[in-house]
C-alpha cells in the first residue's frame, strides 16, 4: 500500500484548496490515500505561507460554497424531508458562521443609552480626580 503524501506538494495544495473552495469538507478530501492526511495539511499551513494564505481563502469561499447548498437543499425540501432538511440546513449555517462569522455569523446588535453628556463626564472626572488628591 502507498504511503500518504507528507512532503508538500503544488499541485495537491492547488486541489486541497480548490475543492475546500467547492464547498467540500477537508475530511472528505483527505480521506483517499493519495490525499495527503489532515494533519499534513495543518502543517503545511504552518510551514508555507504562501498555502496558508491560499487556503485561508479557500475557506472563505467555501463558506459561500456551502450557503448556496444550504438555499439548493431548502429548495427541493418536500413535505416528507422537512425534517432532516432543516438538520442539514442548520448544521451548514453553524459551520459556516464559524468560518465566516463577519459575513455568516450572528449579529450582535447593541441596545445601550447613553444618558450623560461629554460635560457631565468631564465634571465627574474633575471630582474624581479632586477626591484622590484630599486622599
Amino acid at each position: 500500500m502507498a504511503e500518504r503524501p507528507t512532503q508538500y506538494n503544488e499541485a495537491l495544495a492547488a486541489e486541497i484548496c480548490s475543492r475546500l473552495a467547492d464547498g467540500e469538507l477537508l475530511c472528505d478530501i483527505c480521506r483517499p490515500a493519495r490525499m495527503p492526511r489532515r494533519d499534513t495539511v495543518r502543517r503545511w499551513q504552518v510551514e508555507h505561507g504562501p498555502f496558508r494564505d491560499r487556503y485561508a481563502v479557500a475557506r472563505d469561499q467555501q463558506a459561500d460554497a456551502l450557503a448556496e447548498e444550504a438555499i439548493h437543499i431548502a429548495r427541493n425540501a418536500d413535505a416528507d424531508s422537512v425534517a432532516v432538511c432543516r438538520l442539514q440546513i442548520d448544521t451548514i449555517k453553524w459551520l459556516i458562521a464559524k468560518i465566516a462569522p463577519r459575513r455568516y455569523g450572528e449579529k450582535v446588535v447593541l441596545d445601550t443609552v447613553v444618558k450623560a453628556s461629554i460635560g457631565d463626564a468631564i465634571e465627574k472626572g474633575r471630582e474624581r480626580v479632586l477626591r484622590l488628591r484630599a486622599g
